[in-house]
């Protein structure tokens, strides 16, 4: 029996969250240093930071780091859907040009999306959590009044 579209939706949700708590550069720019963390804890607070929807409320008092995420389906056929994924990678104005990091470029916002792309574009990733081929198709600016980032479209074209 083929699991319902509404319910792959949120299966994939839950793979791209996990691929990304996979990554330690994305770990420890949102975080810092976590190895003081058990993995409950860890998870925890990356979950405060990693979210599966797109509601970024405006009120937030933290001068931190956050990965804004969700799943579309515009194209769904009786073999193949078009999965997208959009993702948010923002932070916080007053610590948007206190990060640096060997090989990466950019401010922490350009450096945030730099890490989700290679980490969703690993194929390592992509085979240990079945989340697909993604390509990269668009990279975007998100403004606000305290936080500031991209917004990046991936796709998946042949998703089962």
């Amino acid at each position: 029996m083929r699991e319902s579209t509404t319910k792959e939706r949120g299966i994939y949700k839950t793979r791209i969250s996990n691929a990304l708590l996979q990554s330690n550069n994305i770990k420890e720019i949102i975080l810092g240093d976590t190895s003081e963390l058990t993995p409950k804890e860890l998870l925890s607070k990356f979950q405060k930071h990693v979210n599966s929807h797109l509601f970024i409320d405006e009120t937030i008092k933290d001068t931190t780091t956050y990965i804004f995420f969700d799943v579309i389906m515009p194209e769904l056929r009786p073999q193949t859907k078009i999965i997208q994924v959009l993702i948010y990678a923002i932070c916080h104005r007053d610590i948007l040009e206190d990060y640096v990091k060997e090989g990466y470029y950019g401010n922490r916002a350009d450096i945030l999306s730099e890490m989700i792309e290679e980490t969703l574009l690993d194929d390592s990733i992509v085979k240990k959590f079945g989340i697909g081929d993604l390509s990269l198709d668009n990279v975007d600016i998100y403004n606000s009044v305290t936080f500031y980032g991209c917004i990046m479209s991936f796709s998946v074209r042949n998703f089962r």
